[in-house]
């Protein structure tokens, strides 16, 4: 058990820090969904949420969002890097919970760098009919 010991006490001391190239190695290979709009470091899926990953950076925008829930919507990855990457993501069949009915509508990313991230709707303009001579 002395030997056992003395070699992990030996490893250790040795190997104590492991340099930031090779820390590369041991990272999990994820798919950045885009750029965080705070910090510009990649954002990535978990599975409640979109995440920087910048330990540093607060910024997520979570699955089960209540704008999402109550607009009878998921938000997706295609979402998610729309919303990163523009701004804004064209959505069909949101739920209004004033009229019962579905419209569709540009969701709008409207990050103010607080703890929570909010977004906005904004209504789809539709073209008037021009009147016939």
């Amino acid at each position: 058990m002395r030997g056992i010991e003395a070699m992990a006490a030996g490893l250790v001391k040795e190997y104590a820090a492991v340099p930031e190239e090779k820390k590369k190695l041991f990272a999990p290979k994820r798919k950045e969904i885009g750029k965080c709009p705070r910090c510009g470091s990649p954002v990535y899926e978990g599975k409640k949420n979109f995440y920087c990953s910048s330990r540093d950076c607060q910024f997520s925008m979570w699955k089960n969002d209540r704008f999402f829930t109550g607009k009878k919507k998921e938000l997706t990855a295609t979402v998610a890097a729309a919303l990163l990457s523009k701004g804004r993501a064209a959505m069909k069949g949101l739920y209004s919970e004033k009229t019962g009915k579905t419209y569709d509508a540009d969701v709008l990313l409207a990050d103010t760098g607080e703890k929570y991230v909010n977004y906005k709707i904004e209504l789809k303009k539709t073209k008037k009919p021009k009147p016939k001579k």
